[in-house]
C-alpha cells in the first residue's frame, strides 16, 4: 500500500508541475474520463474485465499529444482442464500509469493513433487450482508489477467544448505473471473504451480550429 501512495503523489505532483507550467504558456487543460470493456485472449477462458480511467492530454491544440493519466484494470477468469477434473480461477486488479503518443488526422471528427508504455501495480491479485478427484484447492497471491506496450486506434467527437472518445487497443504486457499456474498468463488484453473528454481552451490558438 505504500508504494500505491508513493507513486500516486509523485504522480499527482508531476501533473500538477506540468499544468502551472501550461497554464503560464496558455495552453489547454484537457482531461478524460474513460470505461472499458476488458477481453483477454492468452490462454484463458470465460474472460473479461472491466477498466476506468482519469488522463490529461498535454499539447491538445497540437496535432500530437501526449496522454499521461491513472488506470484501474480487471480481470475475471475461469479455465476448466482435462475434462472439468481441474478448474483455474483468476482475479487480478491492477492500478496503472499509461504514457501514451497520440496523432490526431481530420478537422471536427477526429481519427487517432495511439501508441506507447504501461507500467501496472498489482492491487490484488489470486489464482484458485481445484482439483475435484483429489480434492485439493492450492491459491496463489501475486504482488508483482508489471509492464508493457500498447497500441490502439480511435475517433474524437466533438460536442461544443467537449468530446466523446470511441477507441480500441491492445494492452501487450511482458511479464509472466504466474509462476506456479499451468497457464502462461500475461497481462495481455483489447479495451473497447468509451471516454469523455474536456477542452478547456485558453488564448491560444486551439488545433480544433484549424
Amino acid at each position: 500500500m505504500k508504494h500505491f501512495l508513493f507513486v500516486l503523489i509523485i504522480f499527482s505532483g508531476t501533473i500538477l508541475c506540468i499544468s502551472a507550467q501550461n497554464s503560464e504558456q496558455k495552453t489547454n487543460f484537457s482531461p478524460e474520463v474513460t470505461l472499458s470493456l476488458n477481453i483477454f485472449n492468452r490462454g484463458l477462458t470465460n474472460n473479461l474485465g472491466f477498466g476506468i480511467g482519469l488522463c490529461h492530454a498535454f499539447f491538445n491544440e497540437k496535432r500530437c499529444n501526449l496522454i499521461v493519466g491513472l488506470e484501474y484494470n480487471t480481470l475475471i477468469s475461469k479455465t476448466i482442464f482435462f475434462t472439468e477434473d481441474m478448474s483455474s480461477q483468476i482475479f487480478i486488479n491492477r492500478l496503472g500509469i499509461p504514457a501514451y503518443f497520440r496523432v490526431n488526422m481530420g478537422k471536427k471528427v477526429k481519427f487517432f493513433i495511439e501508441a506507447g508504455a504501461f507500467c501496472d501495480f498489482i492491487v490484488f491479485a489470486i489464482e484458485k487450482q481445484e482439483q475435484k478427484d483429489v480434492g485439493n484447492k492450492i491459491i496463489h497471491y501475486f504482488e508483482k508489477p508489471d509492464f508493457g506496450i500498447s497500441g490502439g486506434i480511435g475517433l474524437r467527437i466533438p460536442i461544443q467544448k467537449y468530446e466523446i472518445l470511441l477507441k480500441g487497443d491492445y494492452k501487450w504486457g511482458m511479464k509472466h505473471l504466474f509462476h506456479f499456474s499451468y497457464l502462461s498468463v500475461h497481462n495481455q488484453y483489447f479495451r473497447f473504451t468509451l471516454g469523455f473528454k474536456a477542452n478547456f481552451a485558453t488564448k491560444r490558438k486551439n488545433f480544433n480550429n484549424r
